[in-house]
């Protein structure tokens, strides 16, 4: 992987828009923010780094 990675604008939205919101779930349940903050953070990096290396989601299919 190259350093800096390249830009994904459409994954840098859906970061922007949705952390702020797993954020205040996180909080809501845990209730210390730093550890809260800390969590998702690494929790979204990782779906980041994984959806780079295996090329994202696939769908379930019903059920």
């Amino acid at each position: 992987m190259t350093w800096p990675p390249p830009r994904d604008l459409r994954t840098e939205h859906l970061l922007r828009e949705l952390a702020p919101q797993v954020l205040g779930a996180v909080l809501r349940r845990f209730s210390y923010f730093g550890a809260s903050e800390d969590a998702v953070q690494e929790a979204l990096l990782a779906a980041v780094t994984q959806g780079r290396r295996e090329g994202g989601p696939r769908s379930r299919g019903p059920g």
